[in-house]
């Protein structure tokens, strides 16, 4: 890793043989870092961004971007926002020059904040009709109720109706800057090159007036059931977890692996292959800076929910009481282990997990290094941390499924016990 005179890190991966480029400039604010009257803010501004500079408008953008056999976008989390762009390491100097305009000197005038609206207001309710995306959303704001964590990207569609140009660009202002930043270089580069880019463009502009002064979250235990029309239920179950640097995040994984990570988990043996209750259903940890939340995910028609709650509340008992086997453990190490490589062949994927990791742990990421800590969880581990985590008193459970019936069946779910 390097840093620029003024202290940026610049995280760069040569790889010579690559016949392509990847840069990404990363800021550390995402929706936690909004608050009720500007909530979605960061990504309605995500959107502004590549509606043009005052150099060149949207149009000569994209006609720049493709013309350089390249792709430009961005992403917006609970903690961050990147932006990147990918392009023929012959025409790499063309996408650094545009993601110099967008970062420095981006347009976010009325005409286009207005314009852009309805295509975020849109986003927002094609985010209300996908049942595992909402139910995710639903789960979040149920288990950091009244804490920023429980904000969504998107916004809520009053807020992103209240937003003014002016209010996207005050926040521009006051996060898109140094210190609360890193850029991130993959392919066939050259760490000077973007070393001195990154200094040119960023060291002599003015400091971010804001700096995230987040505080961690305090998980709630409850069960909230939200009304949606027809006969299936959508459930999703959340435990606090570990956040990102913590010594036990790797065991963690490891165990939701084995209980719910693939067709060989025995979630979803029992529930899906041997009873035939649900379609889908899967187990995921996600770290943020100061907290975690492991969920399980699963829809059902509103008549087996019950049966579907009674077998997973089993599986979990079973595995806090026995652990995994000797079996289970090399088969989730080994199918983390081919997530790792595989997600780490591509260009793209490099330069995300690098920038992703830098935002949350502020360090460089290194493969072999996690897959030698993954190695290194034995059993002892795991059953540590699925008694720790999979408490039944620490459940928080969000339901989308039609009201008399998903409340009934919320009932019956506080006489569940593991």
């Amino acid at each position: 890793m390097h840093r620029t005179t003024a202290g940026i890190p610049v995280i760069v991966e040569e790889v010579p043989r690559s016949r392509t480029a990847a840069l990404s400039v990363n800021f550390s604010v995402g929706c936690r870092d909004e608050d009720k009257d500007n909530c979605g803010t960061a990504h309605f501004l995500e959107h502004i961004m590549f509606k043009g500079t005052q150099k060149r408008n949207a149009r000569q953008f994209s006609e720049l971007v493709e013309g350089a056999g390249g792709e430009m976008n961005a992403y917006t989390t609970k903690e961050s926002t990147s932006f990147h762009v990918f392009s023929l390491d012959e025409t790499f100097d063309v996408m650094k020059g545009l993601m110099a305009d967008m970062m420095t000197v981006p347009l976010i005038d009325k005409e286009h904040v207005e314009l852009e609206r309805g295509v975020v207001l849109q986003e927002i309710s094609m985010l209300e009709d996908d049942p595992e995306d909402y139910c995710r959303v639903l789960l979040d704001r149920s288990i950091w109720e009244d804490h920023p964590m429980a904000n969504t990207e998107t916004g809520g569609p009053e807020c992103v109706k209240n937003l003014k140009a002016a209010d996207l660009r005050r926040f521009f202002e006051e996060h898109y800057r140094p210190p609360n930043m890193c850029v991130v270089a993959c392919g066939h580069v050259s760490a000077e090159d973007v070393v001195s880019w990154t200094e040119r463009t960023f060291d002599d502009l003015t400091r971010a007036k804001k700096q995230n002064g987040r505080t961690p979250p305090l998980p709630r235990a409850c069960t909230k059931v939200f009304p949606k029309e027809g006969d299936q239920a959508y459930v999703e179950l959340g435990f606090p977890g570990f956040p990102g640097k913590h010594p036990d995040r790797k065991a963690l994984t490891v165990a939701c692996i084995i209980l719910g990570g693939g067709t060989s988990s025995r979630l979803y043996q029992t529930v899906r292959e041997d009873q035939g209750l649900v379609y889908h259903i899967s187990t995921f940890p996600q770290s943020y800076t100061d907290c975690g939340i492991v969920d399980t995910f699963f829809s059902a028609s509103i008549g087996k929910l019950d049966q579907v709650m009674k077998t997973l509340a089993k599986e979990m008992s079973s595995f806090k009481d026995q652990g995994p086997t000797e079996d289970e453990m090399k088969r989730a190490k080994r199918w983390i282990k081919g997530m790792l490589v595989r997600k780490l062949e591509g260009t793209d994927s490099r330069l995300y997990w690098q920038g992703e990791h830098f935002m949350m742990n502020g360090e460089l990421a290194d493969a072999e290094r996690s897959i030698a800590e993954f190695e290194k969880v034995d059993r002892e581990d795991v059953m540590r941390v699925i008694n720790e985590i999979f408490q039944r008193k620490r459940m928080c459970a969000a339901m989308l499924a039609p009201q008399k019936e998903g409340e009934a069946a919320a009932r019956r779910m506080q006489s569940l016990d593991f």
